[in-house]
């Protein structure tokens, strides 16, 4: 038995491998377009993100700079207490 003879590239393409490959690539065209649909939607959705974020953290700045100027008012509440009791008491030392 004659064994068959190979068969060699003549150039030519069946109809059914260019469906294959056509199919293939507008399979990885799906695949690229839905991939940068999802890292729009992520850079969006991490953009708003990011927005909220330095919003709370104006609003914790702010937060804080009240809390500060209410201390700062409170120590100097307690400067002012302070030098009107040690001035009483040495008007009433005076006195005695």
């Amino acid at each position: 038995m004659a064994e068959p003879k190979p068969r060699m590239f003549d150039g030519r393409i069946s109809a059914g491998s260019l469906i294959t490959i056509a199919l293939v690539i507008s399979g990885f065209a799906v695949q690229w377009g839905v991939m940068r649909a999802e890292i729009a939607a992520m850079r969006d959705s991490y953009g708003q993100r990011i927005e909220e974020l330095e919003a709370s953290d104006k609003s914790l700045f702010k937060e804080r700079m009240r809390e500060a100027r209410d201390v700062a008012d409170m120590r100097a509440d307690m400067r002012w207490i302070r030098s009107t009791l040690e001035r009483l008491e040495r008007e009433w030392k005076s006195r005695e």
